[in-house]
């Protein structure tokens, strides 16, 4: 088989990260270019501990890991964080500066 009939895996990295802590991007079907956090940066990214990400999880407030192939690689989805974080912002309660503006 030539170098140019060689099927490619739907779910290779497109570019190596960063550091250790970049986003991983992948090209997953519909998501088109899907990133990829770890446990340490949904920690940063949110400002919760993992006891409190995982009751969360246990409780339906906070969006599920995806496995990532492993048993114990599991990762979230930017968006899904993303759009966690922007849910809890329009919850929550308007001071009374806000108000006046």
């Amino acid at each position: 088989m030539r170098n140019s009939q060689q099927i490619q895996p739907a779910t290779t990295p497109k570019a190596q990260p960063e550091s250790p802590t970049a986003p991983i991007t992948y090209a997953v079907g519909r998501l088109g270019n899907a990133r990829i956090l770890r446990l340490k940066q949904v920690v940063t990214a949110v400002g919760l501990g993992k006891s409190s990400i995982y009751r969360k999880i246990q409780v339906g407030t906070f969006p599920p890991p995806i496995k990532l192939g492993g048993v114990r690689a599991s990762g979230w989805l930017v968006s899904e964080i993303d759009e966690w974080i922007e849910d809890q912002v329009r919850r929550r309660p308007k001071t009374e500066r806000s108000r006046e503006l």
